[in-house]
């Protein structure tokens, strides 16, 4: 079975219970293995942190965290995502190191991307997305 991988904004939408997501999540469960990145996860606790409700969200994290296989991010995904950013910005196109972190795990990986955002993503080279 193939691998997708959820990105933040998708995850986000999902713990705060946007219908649409949630559904679109549960179709998308008999069809594919669910997964994120590390990277992503880092992301929800830093929000989550960041809340008045921050042990609650933090826990909410935690626990989607589990119903997910976590990509790692590796000695190769490093080099994937430093070789990433260092082309985009040669070209003038910065990206967020965290972007190309995630990038750099999902090419090491050969899994697809489910995102909303396309505009930083569809401008690196070999990444399969899947739009959310």
């Amino acid at each position: 079975m193939e691998v997708l991988c959820l990105d933040t904004d998708v995850l986000i939408d999902f713990l705060r219970g946007e219908p649409e997501t949630v559904k679109n999540i549960s179709r998308l469960e008999d069809e594919f293995i669910l997964a994120t990145t590390a990277i992503n996860i880092f992301e929800l606790y830093y929000g989550a942190f960041k809340t008045k409700k921050a042990s609650k969200n933090a826990k909410a994290v935690g626990e989607l965290a589990t119903r997910l296989e976590v990509l790692r991010f590796t000695e190769r995904s490093a080099e994937i995502s430093g070789r990433i950013i260092a082309e985009l910005e040669r070209e003038g196109r910065p990206l967020d190191f965290r972007d190309a972190m995630i990038a750099g795990i999902v090419l090491e990986n050969q899994v697809t991307l489910f995102t909303r955002n396309l505009r930083h993503f569809k401008r690196i080279s070999g990444i399969k997305l899947h739009k959310a």
